[in-house]
């Protein structure tokens, strides 16, 4: 952290203990507090941080949030930092990137500019191995959203290996991708303006602006989490709700953050159980536990499942009973939603009445009644029961 360049120079003070800490926040003016959570456990930190908020009201406090604890307990810290207006660093992060993003958040403050949470909802979605119909799916809720709200919808894809969005849609190459903003998210200089610039606005569904994932495959590691990072905060101010797409594979920053940061985590797997138990289990399991996200934060959407069962294949409740993942929604296997995607025809799909589309509005209506998004008029029906008590209740 001492290391770091920040755009003002720092004096640092390095305390052994919470306790020579608060005696620093008394003999002196302290402007920001870097604290890790080993030090303390919940309830003592808790008080720490109300002591240290009456002893220096004006200074700033970010918490690393470590791996000492089990995730679940993580969890009740994450709510205590947010409760409190404190800011924090998830577990799982490396030394470079904490350092990165200490130095992020001290720049902002000493602008003025105090870190900004945008109050939009992030839906990150992830797939299993190899991501069959994870892009269809999202894309798809993300699409219904923009037709059946009054919201501005984002879809951002971070699928930084294998994006094929701009195929499935009918676009040629040339459409402005996420490797183009390089440079301002290294700089951590992109602005909401900016952001609805570079995305598409679909003529289909104007709500919804799309921002097109990244085409240089050989640079996909060169994303730093703090880019990362950067790009969702920016996209949390700019639209109501952003759908997020990310690879199946946890090995890169792309992923980890968009499934840290996601208020919503939606696992899209099929009915083959080298994907739904394999992968789940590795990945989000084991690799998820490290970074303080367990499995039952995330929701479950099935996909390609066959219509009529086969004596030798798993059902819904098998996949459910497996991942232990709350169930919201599934899809049918299709054999021409292949050619359709392939002819670039993904957006007339989602608006033809296909019973794949259908089953996408099913997922998507849950979302609005969930996350309490605004309708486009009335569309949604009373029923006859409640407006009979309503006729009572006149008169």
């Amino acid at each position: 952290m001492t290391n770091v360049i920040y755009r003002q120079p720092l004096n640092w003070v390095i305390c052994a203990a919470p306790t020579s800490l608060e005696e620093e926040c008394q003999d002196g003016d302290i402007s920001y507090i870097v604290i890790s959570d080993r030090y303390m456990d919940f309830m003592s930190l808790e008080e720490w941080i109300a002591r240290f908020k009456e002893l220096s009201p004006e200074a700033k406090l970010i918490l690393l949030l470590s791996n000492y604890h089990e995730a679940s307990i993580n969890e009740k810290y994450v709510k205590m930092c947010k409760i409190k207006q404190v800011q924090f660093v998830l577990p799982g992060h490396g030394t470079a990137a904490i350092a990165d993003r200490i130095r992020a958040w001290v720049d902002q403050t000493e602008h003025g500019k105090e870190h900004q949470t945008g109050s939009g909802k992030l839906i990150t979605f992830v797939g299993s191995t190899p991501n069959v119909g994870t892009t269809v799916t999202s894309f798809g809720i993300a699409f219904r959203l923009a037709l059946e709200t009054n919201a501005r919808i984002g879809y951002i894809c971070l699928n930084l290996k294998s994006s094929k969005l701009h195929k499935y849609l009918g676009r040629d190459e040339r459409v402005f991708t996420l490797d183009g903003l390089r440079a301002e998210l290294k700089a951590r200089s992109l602005s909401e303006k900016r952001l609805l610039q570079v995305c598409e606005s679909m003529r289909e569904a104007p709500r919804l602006h799309l921002l097109y994932g990244n085409m240089l495959r050989e640079q996909a590691e060169f994303f730093t989490p703090s880019e990362i990072e950067h790009l969702l905060c920016i996209a949390k101010l700019t639209f109501d709700v952003c759908i997020v797409e990310v690879n199946a594979y946890w090995d890169n920053a792309a992923t980890i953050c968009g499934i840290v940061e996601a208020d919503m985590r939606i696992a899209v797997t099929t009915g083959d159980m080298s994907h739904f138990q394999e992968d789940m289990n590795r990945w989000v399991g084991q690799v998820g536990s490290v970074f303080g996200v367990q499995s039952h934060a995330f929701d479950l959407i099935a996909v390609q499942i066959e219509k009529q069962s086969k004596s030798d294949s798993l059902s819904v409740k098998d996949i459910r009973k497996e991942t232990q993942m709350h169930l919201i929604g599934q899809v049918s296997r299709y054999s021409d939603i292949t050619a359709v995607l392939n002819r670039g025809k993904l957006s007339e799909l989602l608006q033809s009445g296909h019973p794949a589309q259908e089953e996408i509005s099913l997922i998507t209506q849950k979302l609005i009644d969930f996350h309490r998004l605004p309708r486009i008029g009335s569309s949604r029906k009373i029923p006859w029961f409640k407006k009979m008590l309503a006729g009572t209740a006149a008169t």
